[in-house]
């Protein structure tokens, strides 16, 4: 649906919220292909590593060795890494964000959306319900943001990709021995959008037809 609202719509900034679970779970294939296809959308998903909704399954984020009422025995595989999948697959704007750091939130908020391109924001939003591990105390000792690294470089995809492998953690590693980073990961300010290759969105679809067409046989056709 918001792949073809920005399509017919390019007035509009489309922005598109989701969970870990639908995002890269149940809906994984579309965001994969959204991201190759570069539409011009903001898409965040709000990671709270567990299936909040649904009385906290784990979900494709949630930590290894996890314990949940779906994985009792602990998660056996390892965690999706979408930021990693993001830029690897060639997304324009990727990022990462803590939901106990408004702020910082705000800001990468503002560039996501300022930016031409498809960009995957990740925040962090610990479930206080259901996610007893990754609480907002457990991450508050270990985020911190990439803009703070002395070759902090986010037009270097490379160290990009890197720099998200560092992500991974263990449920039961020290606050310093595991630190997570959060910021914006990778930008690629001038890149060729889904939309550059369609020049006849250069305004609303139905602008396109010279005048209002006159369907009232259609209509009666049917019944009407």
């Amino acid at each position: 649906m918001a792949t073809g609202l920005a399509l017919t719509r390019p007035d509009l900034k489309i922005i598109v919220q989701m969970g870990d679970g639908d995002g890269y779970g149940i809906g994984g294939n579309h965001f994969i292909h959204s991201v190759r296809r570069n539409i011009d959308m903001t898409a965040i998903f709000h990671n709270n590593q567990i299936y909040g909704l649904t009385t906290g399954q784990a979900s494709p984020t949630s930590d290894q060795f996890m314990k949940t009422p779906s994985t009792p025995g602990g998660v056996v595989e390892e965690p999706v890494n979408p930021v990693g999948v993001a830029v690897a697959q060639g997304a324009t704007f990727v990022a990462r964000a803590f939901a106990g750091d408004i702020p910082h939130l705000k800001e990468i908020y503002k560039r996501a959306i300022q930016h031409e391109g498809f960009s995957v924001v990740d925040v962090y939003q610990p479930c206080v319900t259901w996610n007893k591990v990754n609480t907002f105390t457990w991450f508050r000792d270990r985020v911190y943001r990439i803009e703070e690294l002395p070759d902090y470089d986010p037009t270097d995809r490379t160290k990009a990709f890197d720099l998200s492998m560092s992500t991974f953690h263990e449920l039961t590693c020290a606050p310093d021995e595991c630190k997570i980073p959060v910021g914006i990961f990778f930008e690629e300010p001038d890149s060729f959008t889904y939309q550059d290759g369609l020049p006849q969105l250069d305004r609303p679809m139905w602008q396109h037809a010279e005048a209002p067409r006159d369907i009232s046989a259609t209509i009666a056709a049917f019944g009407g």
